[in-house]
């Protein structure tokens, strides 16, 4: 590689970057246009300060080369233009060297996606703008007005949107079937989760019948609302009209409810919903359902929310002679506590329970067997009353209706693990490319 900057080696600054500034817009959650416009006042009397003074030779110069990745010309106004949307963003450390490192990094994720013939459609632009805008809680509308508040033009947050998303193809491509996420390894991430807060939902709703004949009638009509809805109260008045929920008369509006607490299916749709949106179709077997976020949040976890909770099973053996090997061939049989169920088939709801409960709940007399085990692990050694206590620790960790379900954790870790390819991938072309600036 033919450098002239000193740009060599394993950095991948850049892309650090580019996730450093994403996770700073998920930061700013409950910012509003009004919000943004303040915090964006300096930048924006500097932005209009520097045009008005501006003479035909500077704005020239705007589009002077300031560097080139394999012959392609990266200006100085892309340059500008990319330091004002990091500092819009917030994004610490050395600007002008992040938003160089990015610019050519794009420069060559862009390279890539069209030698192997990679390309996303408007929509898909559009749809990731959204996702991104949702992370500071406002529509692409919102963060655009806000940014250009700044002096960043609506091209410049589409670009950066764009590489982004072609990149995600490209390793995609390059990647597709080679990572595995083991169960183990998703067990060991759940076990490991803690968080502070967890994210909360003001939602609107239209639940359409979903049986019989009447559920192509209902996919035809909530393609048609996704359309002709453009306003919350666009969406009030189509919920009072069609919908076959409980909120219909209050124009499908729900109370404020934690992602977590709603079902896989609708949690995947809704997390990336940005607010004032209508959410893509939600199909379950008996409904069809479309959303509107009206308002998100980071809702505070308490402290004894987030105590480490024990979940465990109390299978009852009657302490007779038998006792210890009837619990022998209960140990042999099951691997979880699922499977204990099948052992007390057919028997005394009494005799299994399966209970959740923190440190300082847990009985006395159960409390030192179960420190000693880990999940999946059993102890007979508890008797009371006439019954021998089959103990098995189901699981430790924070209350599940805070955690991501395990189809989540699982595609967390196939983002971190593919993530990590990536910055191998994007090194790999860097090594190869010729970047010279001035």
């Amino acid at each position: 590689m033919k450098r002239s900057d000193g740009h060599r080696g394993k950095t991948s600054g850049g892309d650090n970057g580019r996730r450093q500034a994403m996770r700073q817009a998920q930061k700013t959650t409950r910012m509003t246009v009004a919000a943004a416009a303040r915090g964006l006042c300096v930048a924006a009397l500097l932005a209009a300060g520097g045009i008005a003074a501006s003479s035909p030779a500077a704005m020239a110069n705007q589009f002077t080369p300031v560097a080139t990745v394999n012959g392609r010309a990266i200006t100085q106004y892309e340059l500008d233009q990319r330091i004002k949307f990091m500092e819009i963003l917030r994004q610490p450390g050395d600007l002008e060297k992040m938003a160089m490192d990015t610019l050519i990094e794009d420069r060559l994720r862009l390279s890539e996606a069209k030698r192997l013939g990679i390309k996303i459609t408007p929509e898909q632009i559009k749809s990731g703008m959204e996702e991104f805008a949702s992370r500071a809680n406002l529509s692409v509308d919102e963060f655009v007005k806000a940014i250009g508040q700044g002096g960043v033009e609506p091209e410049t947050f589409r670009d950066f949107v764009s590489a982004g998303m072609l990149w995600r193809e490209v390793v995609r491509a390059r990647y597709a079937g080679t990572v595995t996420i083991t169960d183990a390894e998703v067990d060991r991430a759940l076990a490991a989760y803690s968080t502070d807060t967890v994210p909360t939902l003001r939602l609107a709703e239209i639940i359409l019948p979903g049986t019989g004949k009447e559920r192509s009638g209902s996919l035809a009509l909530a393609r048609k609302l996704r359309v002709t809805i453009k306003s919350e109260s666009d969406f009030a008045a189509a919920a009072r009209k069609y919908s076959q929920g409980k909120t219909a008369g209050h124009g499908g509006s729900r109370d404020w409810q934690r992602l977590t607490a709603l079902d896989e299916t609708t949690r995947a749709v809704l997390q990336n919903t940005a607010p004032g949106t209508v959410s893509r179709i939600v199909e379950t077997d008996d409904s069809v359902a479309i959303y509107m976020v009206l308002d998100r949040a980071d809702e505070p976890i308490s402290a004894a929310e987030k105590q480490i909770k024990t979940e465990y099973a109390e299978y009852l053996i009657p302490n007779d002679s038998a006792a210890l090997a009837t619990a022998a061939a209960v140990r042999k049989a099951v691997d979880t506590c699922d499977d204990l169920y099948d052992v007390a088939k057919g028997q005394s709801p009494d005799r299994l329970k399966r209970i959740t409960q923190s440190a300082s709940q847990i009985p006395k007399d159960v409390a030192g067997p179960l420190s000693l085990l880990d999940p999946g692990e059993s102890s007979a050694s508890v008797v009371r009353g006439g019954w021998r206590v089959f103990l098995m620790v189901c699981r430790r960790g924070m209350d599940t209706s805070l955690m991501p379900s395990r189809d989540d954790a699982r595609r967390q870790l196939q983002n971190q693990r593919m993530g990590s390819l990536a910055d191998l991938y994007l090194q790999e072309l860097k090594a190869e490319a010729e970047i010279r600036t001035p």
